[in-house]
């Protein structure tokens, strides 16, 4: 097997708001020998460029661990899957370079990946369906079979890419499209029990333990008027959220262990409060526990005590 300098410990594809900006991106996480964080930048700025990716807010940071350097990258993009290629592209090529292998070919693989990311663009219909929604406030999805869903549940409406082409013209019906109500839940301990008490209230859809898929797949039902969705902790540190707002963010702990991506208790605490960010009222958060405390001074609307076992009506 040949030597490889820089190892990737972590890459994923965020496609909503996620720990590090409210947009979708791509992070990466490699251990070297060496501080190489320039030649990185330089690599993922270079690729995007040559391939016609556009990315934004890209910080690589290097810091010293035993006896390697750790290496995180981090940048915003429309395309995350086509961002991860690229990261593997970038980490073969800087290999390849610090192993002197010239038989390795920088063109073909960056090539190949520039004609994927054309092949995959959306027609000039579907962007424009897409920008007139979000100056509607209509939240909208795009499926790896480049279908896209406009509004949620049993305010959403479907439109397959065979349908787009078909009929350029065609118009959605924008009255009846919009959001449905949305409560996020975090937590380890008390999650469940949240659930249970909002379950009381709001007539809807309930999940636990969910991930990006079990609730999109949620929001795109039409039969759905509401969500009380309690996510699984290690979903958001690898997928972010699944949508843009909520209408409620209630996180009711951080005890146990410490899921597997988070790569300290920071950033388990910031998958915790990453409802809160889209939250359109004040948070509902546990203050007995003081370990979400360092999360009260960045609720966008303030924040409301919760506890177990209280009757928050």
């Amino acid at each position: 097997m040949i030597n490889q300098p820089i190892v990737i410990r972590h890459l994923t594809a965020f496609y909503g708001p996620n720990i590090y900006r409210p947009q979708p991106g791509v992070v990466l996480r490699v251990s070297a020998p060496a501080d190489y964080s320039d030649q990185l930048r330089a690599a993922i700025k270079g690729g995007a460029l040559a391939i016609g990716l556009v990315i934004a807010h890209l910080y690589v940071v290097a810091q010293a661990h035993h006896d390697s350097v750790q290496i995180s990258a981090f940048f915003t993009t429309g395309e995350p899957e086509i961002g991860v290629e690229l990261c593997r592209y970038v980490v073969d090529g800087l290999n390849a370079q610090l192993r002197h292998d010239e038989t390795w070919d920088a063109d073909e693989p960056l090539m190949a990946l520039r004609d994927r990311r054309q092949a995959q663009a959306l027609p000039v219909q579907a962007l424009q369906l897409i920008a007139n929604a979000r100056h509607r406030n209509i939240p909208a999805t795009i499926f790896p079979d480049r279908s896209i869903l406009l509004g949620q549940g049993e305010r959403s409406w479907i439109i397959s890419y065979d349908e787009l082409r078909a009929t350029p013209d065609l118009q959605p019906p924008w009255q009846h499209l919009g959001r449905i109500p949305i409560i996020a839940i975090t937590g380890e301990q008390y999650r469940s029990q949240a659930i249970a008490e909002q379950a009381t209230r709001h007539q809807g859809v309930i999940l636990d333990h969910a991930n990006r898929s079990t609730v999109i797949q949620a929001l795109r039902d039409p039969t759905c008027q509401a969500l009380i969705v309690g996510f699984d902790t290690d979903s958001l540190l690898r997928e972010g959220l699944p949508f843009d707002q909520c209408d409620l963010a209630i996180i009711t702990d951080r005890q146990g262990q410490r899921p597997p991506t988070a790569s300290d208790d920071d950033e388990w605490l910031r998958a915790l409060g990453l409802p809160m960010l889209c939250s359109t009222s004040p948070a509902l958060i546990n203050l007995s526990d003081p370990n979400l405390h360092p999360l009260l001074n960045y609720a966008p609307h303030g924040v409301i005590g919760w506890s177990p076992g209280t009757d928050h009506r």
